[in-house]
C-alpha cells in the first residue's frame, strides 16, 4: 500500500511525485499511456509569469525562481531558454491597457517593462514593423514540455517513487466518506492519500466519487514549421490576436495561441482543423513575417482541462478526506509545474504550503450554478 497515489503522468503529476519522493513519501504514479502522452506532450512549452491571474501569480513567480536551476536539479537537458516574453500591441488604442497592465504586474512583483520604438526593434527584429510596443518580462522563456515531464518522472523514480505506466484508473475507491485509493484494470490499489492530476480526465474520475469538478475538455492546436535561421529569442504574443510564437533551439517555429481542434477523451491527442491551421499560420505571418517563408512540418491538438474561471483547482476536497485535486490548468500549467509540485508536497508533508492555496481551492465555486460554471470553449 502506498502512502500517496498520483493519478496522471503529465508534468503536474510527475512534478508532484518528484517532490513527494524527495520528502521521503512512498508515492506511486499511475499513467494510462506513457509519460507526457496527453497535454504535457502537446503543450506550447511557455515559461511565462506575464499575464497571470492574480490568484496564481505567486505560484508563477515561485516557479520562475525554480526554472533558473531546474535542468541542474533534474539532471536533464529540457531545452530551457530564458529569452523573455513579449506581449505586443498593434493598435494605439490598446496602449492605455498595456501601460495599466505593466504597472499592475510590476506592483505585484514582476520584472516587467514597456518596450517600443528602437528598443523593440533591437530586442526582437523579427517581429513586424507595424507593431507599436509591448510589455517585456526578461525572466520568462520556454522549454520542451515532453522532455521536462519525462525529466520530472525520471527524477521521481531516482528519488524512490514507483512509476507505473500502462495502468488505467477507472475510478476512486471510497469507503466511509474517504478516498482510500483507486480502482484500476490491474485491481484496486490502496493509499492514504490520492492526488487527482489527470488533466481532462479528472472530471470523470472525480464524478464517480460524487465530486463535481467545474472542468471542461478543450483541444488546442499547435503548429511546427521547418527550421529557420535563428532570429527570435522571446516568446511573442499580441493583444487581440490568437498567437503564442517562439523559435525552438533547432530553429523551428512553434505556433500556438488557442486555435481549436477536434478531440475525443478516448484518445490522448486530438485532430487539427484546416480552418485553424490556416488561421494560425496567417496570424503568425502577420506578427513574425519570416514564418511565412518556411514550410509547415507538423500540426497536432492537445487535450486539456479548462476550469470554469481559467484558473487551476488545487487542494483538498471539503467533505471527502483522502483526496487532493491538481487539475484545470486551462492551457497554462506548464510554467507552474515546479511550484505546484513543491506546494502540494508541502501541503501533504508539512500540513500547509509555503504559498497559500485558499483562492485556488474547489470551494471557490460554492454557490455557482453548475450550468454556468464552465463556458463552452470557442470553436
Amino acid at each position: 500500500m502506498a502512502e500517496v497515489i498520483v493519478v496522471g503522468g503529465g508534468v503536474i503529476g510527475s512534478s508532484i511525485a518528484y517532490h513527494l519522493a524527495l520528502a521521503g513519501v512512498r508515492v506511486v504514479l499511475l499513467e494510462k499511456r506513457t509519460i507526457a502522452a496527453a497535454a504535457s506532450g502537446a503543450s506550447a512549452g511557455g515559461v511565462r509569469q506575464q499575464g497571470r491571474d492574480p490568484r496564481e501569480l505567486p505560484l508563477a513567480i515561485r516557479a520562475c525562481e525554480r526554472w533558473a536551476t531546474l535542468e541542474e536539479e533534474l539532471a536533464a537537458d529540457i531545452h530551457y531558454r530564458r529569452g523573455g516574453h513579449l506581449s505586443l500591441i498593434e493598435r494605439e488604442e490598446d496602449r492605455p491597457n498595456l501601460l495599466a497592465a505593466i504597472e499592475r504586474q510590476r506592483a505585484a512583483g514582476l520584472n516587467i517593462a514597456l518596450v517600443e520604438g528602437v528598443e523593440l526593434r533591437e530586442l526582437a527584429p523579427a517581429v513586424s514593423p507595424h507593431l507599436l510596443a509591448g510589455s517585456y518580462t526578461p525572466d520568462d522563456g520556454h522549454a520542451d514540455p515532453a522532455l521536462t515531464t519525462r525529466a520530472f518522472a525520471a527524477a521521481a523514480a531516482r528519488a524512490g517513487a514507483e512509476i507505473r505506466i500502462g495502468i488505467t484508473v477507472h475510478g476512486l475507491a471510497v469507503e466511509g466518506g474517504r478516498v482510500v485509493g483507486v480502482l484500476t484494470d490491474d485491481g484496486p490499489l490502496g493509499a492514504d492519500l490520492t492526488i487527482l492530476a489527470a488533466g481532462a480526465w479528472s472530471k470523470t474520475l472525480a464524478a464517480g466519487a460524487g465530486v463535481d469538478l467545474p472542468l471542461a475538455p478543450m483541444g488546442l492546436q499547435m503548429l511546427l514549421t521547418a527550421p529557420s535561421p535563428p532570429c527570435l529569442d522571446q516568446v511573442v504574443g499580441c493583444v487581440g490576436r490568437q498567437i503564442s510564437f517562439k523559435q525552438l533551439p533547432a530553429g523551428n517555429f512553434l505556433i500556438g495561441g488557442g486555435w481549436p481542434g477536434d478531440w475525443s477523451l478516448d484518445d490522448s491527442r486530438g485532430t487539427p482543423r484546416v480552418a485553424s491551421v490556416w488561421g494560425s499560420a496567417l496570424t503568425a505571418a502577420a506578427i513574425v513575417p519570416i514564418s511565412s517563408t518556411v514550410g509547415l512540418a507538423d500540426a497536432w491538438v492537445g487535450i486539456e482541462a479548462r476550469a470554469a474561471d481559467d484558473v487551476p483547482i488545487l487542494g483538498p476536497v471539503r467533505g471527502l478526506d483522502g483526496l487532493v485535486v491538481a487539475a484545470g490548468f486551462s492551457g497554462h500549467g506548464f510554467q507552474l509545474s515546479p511550484a505546484i509540485g513543491q506546494v502540494i508536497a508541502e501541503l501533504i508533508v508539512e500540513g500547509a504550503p509555503s504559498i497559500p492555496l485558499d483562492a485556488l481551492n474547489l470551494d471557490r465555486f460554492d454557490g455557482v450554478d453548475p450550468e454556468e460554471q464552465v463556458a463552452p470553449f470557442a470553436g
